[in-house]
């Protein structure tokens, strides 16, 4: 295969077409930077149809579940124009690899990549990502899974044959006042009852939730917080008393910590409510063959397995640590991961793996089996939500946080519909490893290192990606063998990404010995462990040095980051001074889905600053004389409010890069705004 060095396009046949073009323009005084060859009107179109679909562009992300994956386009883009005459010895590194982006794109294009991240869940899911097996053992060991997993359907099945999906519970509490039993639906309305569709033969048959008929579109189900009464009617009926016991709904406040008991009006913190408190089935979702497949929402009956007949694995009963996001799990009523789950959900996945470790195939075949059957464990029972108006599960982390809530889905993970289940995750395994084969110019021999001792391994050759588990203070490369590190570093304390991945280790300790990592090296800002914005840019500034140390002659460093808090940027300040780097080029580019749950309504930040960084040779200010800051060049900017103030906030970092000293970065961002007669709306110092 031919790689044009001008051209990044992910192939058709398994998946989609997506060009990303890099300009002919990398002439003149600019040409010295990488980001000025870049056509970033291309770019952020391709990044807007990738970030829409990205199953069908890019479906190597079904692999293993990550936080803040970067754009497979813009980071293919950016590879291709820092290596402009196709160099088949060009090496590439990601020092803080997370969902692996850059180590597919580089595997891509034949290249030799360095990926190192301090945990093994994406360490291990990237080799697992890059690892090579045929479709037919694939096939063949899936289907043999499929098989054995069988005799456990009687888990969902009912003594007529018929299936359940998903069932529902709402939290039942006892008031600490007045004793009355309440149950907490978050809001009066539980779910509207859908439209019919049949699940055949639409593009996405396997993540529908559809029923019958209803007879009335409009028909609901409204759950009573005084009696746990459950009843269907007219959307337009919502605002009548229960029919069960005649009490009228008082809106509790969503997701607050403190909720109001309904029979006598005492307020006081959840877990007051907690003790003797229990999980009540109050809904279910049965799936119907015929003509296709479709699911009827109804309540339950007396013939439905719902009693749980098995105990609580040993083997998941691991305690959760008092870190910033597990407190919160532990403050309503959980101790352990197993918890999360109800007791045949945990037998299911045990039993899951200890089939796929022990089967008779390839490593690479059996790695991205028991990735796609771990998969299943980021919809634990009791924190998965229920989207009431469009009919459909939500992750226990879907916003990059542990859920809480009192109205929840138990996922039959052997249902033939819906999401999060062993069928659509076994498909969408598939899916990635025939994009792979038909993409990737030649299988990359995958080498997973621990990070040895500062240059004690050989530097990457053509086709080759080493994987290093480990805190990259310390990377195992030796010194002058890089030439372009591309990574996106911690955002700041968006997200704990230790604490979400200890759910999916706890699960992979099942299937394989987990190699050791240090929690407390993480380079992100959390209360609870008592690390603060000066140990993260600490954290960074260390790991950007020694990337630093790593690259060739000319080499050059390239960042992605946003972040809403100026905290942030002045501690990334920091890190790139401290480094010995300076700031050459910027730029600001779509990266982020508007129609994300997470982004909608401005929640959050749609463009990244790219920042291109080298090393610094000798300060200016060094010779005693004062000197203005170097303007880096600005590749490219959009009008809108968000990337003017990306591009505000990063000529300020590039100054105070610049700068000796600690310059306060959130004065040089308001006086650049005021310059420019700005206001910061989406940045707050």
């Amino acid at each position: 295969m031919t790689l044009d060095h001008r051209r990044t396009s992910l192939p058709t046949g398994h998946a989609g077409s997506l060009d990303v073009i890099t300009s002919e323009a990398a002439t003149t005084a600019s040409a010295g930077t990488v980001l000025s060859r870049l056509s970033w009107l291309e770019i952020e179109a391709a990044v807007a149809k990738e970030q829409k679909n990205r199953h069908v562009y890019t479906p190597s992300i079904s692999v293993f579940r990550w936080w803040a994956r970067r754009p497979h386009s813009l980071m293919g883009a950016i590879i291709d124009a820092a290596n402009p005459g196709g160099d088949a010895g060009f090496v590439v590194s990601d020092i803080f690899s997370g969902g692996g982006t850059v180590g597919v794109e580089a595997a891509r294009r034949g290249l030799a990549a360095y990926a190192q991240d301090l945990y093994p869940w994406p360490a291990l899911g990237l080799k697992a990502s890059l690892a090579s097996c045929s479709l037919a053992e694939f096939d063949a060991a899936a289907a043999a899974l499929t098989e054995h997993l069988r005799r456990l359907d009687h888990y969902y099945t009912r003594e007529d044959g018929r299936v359940l999906s998903h069932i529902f519970y709402v939290r039942e509490g006892q008031c600490p006042d007045c004793e009355g039993r309440v149950s907490f639906f978050p809001e009066h309305l539980v779910t509207q009852i859908p439209q019919p569709a049949k699940t055949r033969g639409k593009g996405k048959a396997d993540e529908a939730q559809e029923t019958e008929l209803s007879a009335s579109p409009t028909e609901g189900y409204f759950g009573c917080q005084a009696c746990g009464h459950v009843e269907r009617r007219p959307v337009t009926d919502g605002r009548l008393p229960c029919a069960s016991c005649g009490q009228a709904d008082v809106p509790q406040r969503r997701g607050h910590t403190h909720k109001t008991c309904v029979h006598c009006g005492h307020c006081a913190l959840f877990a007051a409510f907690l003790p003797g408190s229990r999980w009540k089935p109050v809904l279910v979702q049965e799936v119907k063959h015929s003509k296709g497949l479709t699911t009827t929402l109804r309540l339950p009956e007396d013939d439905d397995p719902l009693l749980d007949p098995f105990s609580l694995p040993e083997e998941v009963q691991v305690a959760m640590p008092d870190d910033l996001e597990t407190k919160r799990l532990k403050q309503i009523g959980f101790s352990t991961w197993g918890d999360l789950y109800t007791p045949r959900q945990a037998h299911y996945l045990l039993e899951a793996l200890r089939f796929t470790r022990d089967l008779d195939v390839s490593q690479a075949c059996r790695d991205r089996l028991a990735y796609a059957v771990i998969g299943l464990a980021e919809m634990p029972a009791y924190l998965c939500r229920w989207d009431r108006f469009h009919q459909k599960v939500f992750e226990g982390f879907a916003n990059h946080h542990y859920a809480h809530t009192t109205f929840v889905v138990e996922t039959n993970f052997a249902s033939p519909i819906g999401r999060g289940t062993l069928p659509r995750r076994l498909k969408a395994a598939r899916k990635a490893l025939a994009w792979a084969l038909d993409t990737f110019p030649q299988w990359q021999q995958v080498r997973r290192v621990a990070v040895r001792p500062r240059g004690q391994c050989r530097p990457p050759i053509s086709g080759r990606c080493h994987i290093a588990i480990g805190s990259s203070v310390r990377q195992g490369l030796p010194g002058s063998s890089v030439d372009l590190v591309l990574t996106d570093p911690p955002y700041f304390d968006d997200v704990q990404y230790g604490e979400l991945s200890r759910l999916f280790h706890v699960w992979l300790a099942q299937y394989a010995k987990l190699p050791k990592y240090r929690h407390e090296q993480e380079a992100v800002p959390n209360s609870a462990r008592k690390v603060s914005g000066g140990d993260y840019q600490k954290t960074i500034q260390r790991s950007l040095a020694e990337a630093r140390r790593t690259l060739k002659p000319g080499g050059k460093i390239i960042l992605t980051f946003h972040n809403r808090k100026i905290q942030a940027w002045q501690a990334l300040a920091g890190a790139l001074r401290g480094a010995g780097l300076q700031v050459d080029a910027l730029a600001i580019t779509r990266a982020e889905n508007d129609a994300d749950h997470s982004k909608r309504g401005g929640k959050g930040m749609l463009h990244d600053l790219v920042i291109e960084c080298s090393p610094r040779t000798k300060h200016p200010s060094e010779s005693g004389k004062p000197v203005e800051p170097p303007e880096p060049l600005i590749a490219h900017a959009g009008d809108s409010q968000e990337a003017q103030e990306l591009r505000t906030v990063g000529l300020a970092l590039a100054r105070a890069v610049h700068q000796c000293g600690e310059p306060r970065l959130d004065t040089l961002f308001q006086n650049l705004l005021s310059g420019q007669g700005l206001k910061a709306e989406r940045i707050n110092s």
